[in-house]
């Protein structure tokens, strides 16, 4: 399957998710998580903002649940540099003030958000559309999570966030794609991380 028509596929499937379903499984995601969390020792966590008007994994909920268990977990979000196709990073906290981008997606204002320092990232939450079984994935086709991972430290964790198994492979794979270490789904932990 190539990246366009696993992104076709997996919207078509994640538009039959209801709202309590998207809730129900983002909350299993989050127990499984949990555990990827703690074994690696993770403090310093970046996610990006689930939209709900895209059924993706609800990412509040799931920051909500794990500091309640992890609170010293300090979380960053991403806002889209305008006119770019870059990313600038920023502290999530309970006073971050967040705004609707022209995707209909909450960024952090800039004007009122601390600056987050990438080289202290240990984990990205990485959005996507589909995986598969090798670890590649496909995002939404705009390349701002490949180029943001690669300004990463090398043993920043990247962890993909799915309510659906793997398909078998991507077939249009490039160099510059990063793949995943892990990708957290309701029922499994998917690892590449060895």
């Amino acid at each position: 399957m190539t990246k366009q028509q696993s992104r076709v596929f997996f919207l078509e499937e994640r538009a039959k998710l209801t709202p309590a379903e998207t809730e129900h499984l983002s909350r299993l995601i989050a127990g499984r998580l949990f555990h990827i969390l703690t074994e690696r020792s993770v403090r310093y966590l970046h996610s990006f903002l689930g939209a709900d008007s895209r059924q993706e994994v609800d990412t509040r909920l799931l920051r909500q649940l794990l500091q309640t268990k992890i609170p010293a977990l300090d979380w960053a979000t991403p806002r889209i540099i305008p006119g770019t196709r870059r990313m600038e990073h920023y502290v999530w906290d309970d006073t971050t003030v967040f705004s609707v981008n022209r995707w209909g997606i909450d960024e952090p204002d800039a004007s009122s958000a601390q600056i987050f320092d990438l080289r202290s990232i240990d984990a990205v939450l990485v959005p996507l559309l589909a995986y598969d079984r090798q670890g590649n994935r496909a995002g939404y086709g705009g390349g701002y999570y490949d180029r943001f991972l690669a300004e990463c430290r090398s043993d920043t964790l990247k962890i993909g966030l799915s309510f659906f198994e793997p398909i078998d492979a991507i077939s249009d794979v490039n160099a510059w794609d990063i793949r995943l270490d892990f990708c957290v789904t309701p029922f499994a932990v998917h690892r590449w991380d060895y």
